[in-house]
């Protein structure tokens, strides 16, 4: 019989997370995709590992925050508390965001703290995850996208052979080895430079390439394809332009001694600065910069979680990066990428205008 395309993307995943015999596997399905749901169940217990099962996709969040009084939402993951301890590795299948715009407070508030208790255990721990962009109706709802188009953009690049980006980070990495200093020109007037030291450049080509407890790498997306660096923390200085940057749009952040000193925006520049603001640490500095390499990938689609793979996008994250090698300690961690910028290393150029030249 023929395998599916969610048959295949299931082995994709299974693959990719890098699961063992024996080990139990924690997968979060917050897409709801029932036929990929069921053959990455296939595909963990096939090779002997056993999961550990969280049905989380958005319209089961609005109902149970809805309908559930806070006090049963402040307990609902007290057991789940107890088995991420014991979790050899997770995945993750992401899809429509919840709407919790009419959720009362208390019921918000309840929830949102068991649910962040359960993601410190998984960065305490250093559980290797994966993360993957699940095309689904609700998803294509909120892009503005229909399912189909939806479909056809990102199922490509989920089902991305590993060894096509992994000979692509090789060639990218073999020019950036020896740069120090890396560059970021993002428009006139708008140029970035930080310098990168002797930090080691990372790939996410769609293995998982640690093990828990080990430094590295802990997350991997997919669809993947990310070449990837922290920076000398301090370096960072100059100007930096994100058609947008969360809440903002036509963002202009400008850096010196490697904080972030001034945002202006056309629009959500002040809700960009209180996301900052509100974070303990070193939020306002740059914790690393990436470059997509996924060669399905070409244009924004507007989910971060495909767009920075794009191969020519460039990615900058703010916030915490230890677990990467930097210095940053942050309760913030956040990404952003623009796929109209250039990279040069030193003077080799990587990126121009969004398209990948090496």
């Amino acid at each position: 019989m023929a395998e599916s395309l969610w048959d295949q993307l299931a082995a994709r995943l299974v693959d990719a997370l890098g699961a063992q015999r024996g080990e139990l596997v924690e997968v979060r399905d917050e897409a709801g995709n029932q036929r990929l749901l069921h053959a990455v169940l296939l595909a963990l217990e096939g090779i002997g590992a056993e999961p550990l099962v969280a049905i989380l996709p958005a319209q089961h969040i609005e109902r149970l925050l809805a309908t559930t009084s806070p006090d049963i939402l402040a307990e609902r993951d007290r057991r789940r508390i107890e088995w991420l301890q014991r979790v050899d590795r997770s995945l993750a299948l992401i899809g429509a965001q919840p709407d919790l715009r009419r959720v009362p407070d208390e019921a918000l508030r309840a929830f949102t703290t068991t649910y962040n208790q359960l993601e410190v255990i998984r960065r305490e721990r250093r559980i290797p995850q994966v993360i993957a962009a699940i095309p689904t109706i609700g998803k294509a709802a909120q892009l503005g996208l229909s399912h189909e188009d939806l479909e056809l953009r990102i199922m490509p690049a989920l089902l991305v052979d590993p060894a096509t980006l992994v000979a692509a980070s090789e060639r990218v990495q073999s020019v950036l080895a020896t740069a120090k200093t890396i560059t970021i020109t993002s428009g006139p007037g708008y140029e970035l430079r930080v310098q990168h030291g002797e930090r080691s450049w990372l790939r996410d080509a769609g293995r998982l390439e640690t093990t828990g407890g080990t430094a590295g790498a802990l997350v991997s997306n997919v669809p993947t394809g990310l070449l990837y660096t922290t920076i000398v923390e301090e370096s960072a200085e100059g100007d930096l332009f994100l058609p947008v940057a969360g809440p903002a749009r036509a963002a202009h952040l400008q850096f010196h001694n490697g904080r972030l000193t001034r945002i202006e925006a056309a629009s959500g520049g002040e809700q960009l600065a209180a996301l900052f603001a509100q974070h303990s640490g070193e939020s306002g500095r740059i914790g690393a910069i990436g470059i997509g390499l996924n060669p399905h990938l070409r244009q924004p689609i507007g989910w971060l979680l495909v767009d920075r793979h794009i191969q020519g996008a460039i990615s900058v994250s703010f916030g915490e990066n230890r677990y990467l090698g930097g210095a940053n300690v942050s309760s913030l961690a956040i990404d952003f990428a623009t796929t109209a910028a250039s990279l040069r290393a030193d003077d080799w150029v990587i990126v121009d205008g969004g398209r990948l030249v090496v």
